[in-house]
């Protein structure tokens, strides 16, 4: 006969940890999930209703799609390609990751990715907002990326002000040349990178906000039913 210990000893064992993870445990939390077949859809959740969690999520696609992109006028190199931007894709996969899993598991686990992209935040806005087409064409130029003839927008009012013409069907058939030629000698991978870092600081500081101001507002009326308890 096999010895099974006396009631002592059993009662010295640790009580086994419940399995969470049934079918019937899934079946309660998604009544649905039985009738659905397969994988379930990407990077959403039915009862994740944090929707700061999807803007996150866009914001690292948006980055990863403009370290896909070129960075300057050489067309034959993408973003990735130097050393700035294989740091930035870095942040952008897994900026991807982190908030893919977050809305998996509907609570943040991506948190501090968004503290890193204020580095990609800060570099590509200083290359955007400080742009000089003039200097960019002349070193696009002796690099023999661009042909002597490139003609471009002379600053960002001008690239707007084409832009606007040529939503407005101005009959010049230099405005579009002048436009792309703007976009070229910048790269639209550091706007593309630029935005998605921004929509995420922005999102994280409208974030911290939010939460500072229920703190207070669940704070205060803890003391207002502290006050009518005192009263009564």
């Amino acid at each position: 006969m096999t010895d099974t210990g006396t009631p002592a000893d059993l009662a010295s064992l640790e009580p086994l940890e419940p399995l969470a993870a049934t079918p019937e445990a899934a079946a309660a939390a998604d009544p649905l999930a039985a009738n659905r077949g397969g994988l379930p859809a990407p990077a959403f959740n039915m009862y994740c209703t944090d929707k700061s969690m999807y803007r996150f999520l866009f914001a690292g696609v948006v980055m990863f799609v403009g370290c896909m992109m070129p960075f300057s006028a050489e067309l034959a190199r993408a973003g990735y390609q130097t050393m700035s931007g294989g740091f930035y894709t870095l942040i952008a996969i897994a900026m991807v990751w982190s908030w893919w899993a977050s809305i998996a598991n509907n609570r943040p686990i991506g948190l501090k990715w968004l503290l890193v992209a204020a580095l990609p935040a800060i570099a590509a806005g200083w290359t955007v907002l400080g742009f000089d087409p003039a200097q960019a064409a002349e070193t696009a130029r002796s690099m023999g990326y661009v042909s002597e003839d490139l003609v471009f927008s002379a600053s960002w009012g001008d690239a707007f002000g084409d832009m606007f013409k040529v939503l407005k069907k101005d009959p010049d058939p230099m405005i579009p040349l002048r436009v792309e030629g703007f976009w070229r000698l910048l790269g639209p991978g550091n706007v593309l990178v630029f935005l998605g870092a921004l929509l995420a600081e922005v999102g994280f500081v409208m974030g911290v906000v939010g939460g500072a101001k229920q703190n207070k507002q669940a704070t205060r009326q803890k003391q207002m039913k502290a006050a009518e308890r005192r009263r009564k």
